[in-house]
Parts: structure tokens; sequence; C-alpha cells
């Protein structure tokens, strides 16, 4: 890299670099404001120099040495143009693990099956996930023409999940179980927001983002509150907005957070329009409450659960009640979802042993 201070005082850097489809010696500059620290000044610029030099090789067609932590900018830049800003975040974040396995300055076109499997499997609990995303980045990477050859991911073989599917399965809360966490939480707001998860099978964004007009016979489901943007954004699918009928044992759940909320605006001086506000009468911080219900659910039951358990929960309460899968993934706002099956199948299968059991001791004659 080279450089040459302007008569502005502003610098110039440049590289030196072999045009892909001339073959051809070419040069590429960028201009930067010095900050007074020259090692930060020439790494911000090299940095600038070698993204612009990765443009025209991709631009050209040439699949170059681009490596993983190039490439997830490139994947996070075209998941912001086409999707939601949080599932491009989402995206950012399951990326930053791959890379910190596979190794940020790892060349994407070296990436050997046998090394991508040995990298994944240091954390051997979430490998098939893991996997899953990798897979689905690489074939990305080959659409657009930046990686050039991916034959080698067809010999990455997922592991047999049978334990894993059985322990997704399980991630919900018994109804002696719900009653002793219940009893167990001291903080009444994280309580009623238990309470009400469960009894809605709403998601805690959706949750937070309600503002007290979007309850009344109904739950109306227009929104979702983004933890990691900390904003409101359209909800997670079309299928997200929709209407959740309230039951008797919800409406009383609804009045008596109704009744918490105002008792704490008259007593602390805040008003807000949030059906289930924070403390002051912002949104929940999707954090507090999180760490809040892991250590509960530790200290109180024994194992650590996340809130979307709630989710899971309510599922099996309807499974248990008889009401068929569809209206239950309605109800929930998906089309489709494998752990709401396996959570559905595993309690229905439950239910049919319990009825065997009771018929065998049965004595007609």
């Amino acid at each position: 890299m080279f450089r040459r201070k302007l008569p502005s005082g502003r610098v110039q850097y440049g590289e030196w670099y072999t045009d892909p489809l001339t073959d051809q010696r070419k040069r590429i500059t960028v201009t930067l404001t010095p900050t007074g620290h020259k090692k930060v000044d020439d790494r911000t610029a090299q940095d600038a120099l070698s993204a612009k030099i990765r443009d025209v090789f991709e631009a050209s067609g040439q699949v170059g040495s681009i490596t993983l932590k190039a490439l997830q900018e490139r994947y996070v830049e075209h998941q912001a143009r086409h999707f939601k800003p949080q599932t491009a975040d989402n995206d950012r974040k399951h990326l930053n693990t791959l890379i910190r396995l596979l190794g940020e300055d790892t060349l994407a076109d070296r990436l050997t099956a046998p090394y991508v499997a040995d990298r994944l499997d240091a954390e051997p609990v979430t490998y098939n996930e893991r996997l899953k995303r990798f897979k689905a980045w690489m074939r990305w990477a080959y659409r657009m023409d930046l990686v050039e050859d991916i034959r080698y991911i067809d010999k990455l073989i997922p592991k047999k999940t049978d334990s894993v599917r059985v322990k997704n399965a399980q991630k919900y809360l018994e109804h002696e179980e719900i009653t002793k966490l219940l009893d167990g939480m001291t903080v009444e707001r994280w309580r009623l927001l238990t309470e009400f998860l469960i009894l809605s099978g709403l998601r805690i964004g959706e949750a937070i983002a309600l503002e007290d007009s979007d309850v009344d016979d109904v739950i109306h489901v227009t929104k979702t509150y983004s933890p990691t943007l900390r904003q409101i954004s359209t909800t997670k699918t079309a299928t997200s907005t929709r209407d959740v009928d309230v039951q008797p044992e919800l409406a009383d759940c609804i009045y008596r957070i109704r009744r918490f909320v105002k008792r704490e605006e008259l007593k602390f001086g805040y008003r807000s329009d949030l059906f289930l506000p924070a403390f002051g009468g912002g949104y929940i911080t999707y954090d507090v409450y999180g760490k809040y219900f892991r250590e509960n659910t530790e200290a109180i039951l024994g194992r650590r659960l996340s809130p979307h358990s709630l989710r899971h929960t309510h599922t099996a309460m309807l499974a248990e009640a008889g009401v068929p899968l569809e209206t239950i993934s309605r109800r929930l706002g998906h089309s489709d979802s494998k752990i709401t099956r396996e959570v559905y199948m595993h309690v229905t299968k439950g239910m049919k042993k319990r009825d065997r059991e009771r018929l065998e001791k049965v004595h007609i004659l």
C-alpha cells in the first residue's frame, strides 16, 4: 500500500492489483481524513482498499479469495435489502458464530468437508442447526458467484437427532410446574407476563409490543418488538398478524394486568399506552425478563428454560385439551412449525398411552 498527502491535508492511499478480466495491472485509491493515529488510519485504508479490490473481482464474475468475514458482510447486505432488518440482524449473529468456529480470515473457496465438520463439532450440541445454516450460506454464495465449487457440502451429514427431537418436544411446562413456577415468582410484573404468555401463546416480542387498545375481546397481534434493534416492526410473517381469542382464564389475567399497570401509574406518576409496560412506561427489556425467567425456572423447577418455552407450553395445554393442531397453529400465527408439531405429537402420544393404561384396568364382564 502506498500513500501521499494532498494539499487539502487529507491522505490518499493506493494499492496495485491485476484486473481479473484484462490481466492488466491497475491502481485503486481511497482518500481519508487523518485522525492523528497512523496505525488506525493505515488499517482503515487497507480495509477500504481490500473491499474495493474484492468488489472488482466479484463484479467481474471471477471468484477470488473472499474471506468468510467478507462473505458474511455481503450476505447480510443482501438480507437487509430483501427482508426485515431484524431478519438481517439475526442472520449476522448466527454467522458470527460460524465465523468464530471457522475463522474470519479463512478463504471461502478453500473450505473442505473434514475441516468444516471438525470445527462445527467443537460445540456438538448445536452441530445440526449450525450445519444447516452453513449450507444455506454457501448455497447463497454459489448462486451469487462468490464461491466456485460447493460440492463438498454434500459430504457434510447431519447427526442422528432422535434424542434432540425428544428434548425439543419436552421444552414445555406440565400443569404442576406452571403452578409451582408462578407461585415462586416474586416480581409481580414478570409473574403476570409469564401467565399471559402461557395463556395466550404470543411470542415475547408480540406481547411486549401490545398497546392497551390492542386488547379487548380478542388480542389484535399486528406488530412485534425487536430486542436487538430496540424498535417496533411488523410481525414475523404474514400469518403472524392475527386475532387471538380471549378465553375466560386469559380474560382474568388481562384484568389483573390492567389493575397492576393502573396501580403502578398512580403510585409512580407516569402514563403509558402499552398493555404491559416496563417500570416508567417504556417497552419491557427482553434481556431482563429472559434472565429472570431462566434463573427462576432453574431455581424453582430444576431446569433452565427460555421464555419461548411458554409458547410450547401453550401448545401442550391445548393439545391436552383436544384442540386440533391446525387450530393451534392458527392461534400461534404460523402455517407450519416443526417444534409445534413435535410438542403436539409428544403430548397426544402421552395421552393415548394413558388411555390404554386406563382401559387395561377396566373390567366390563
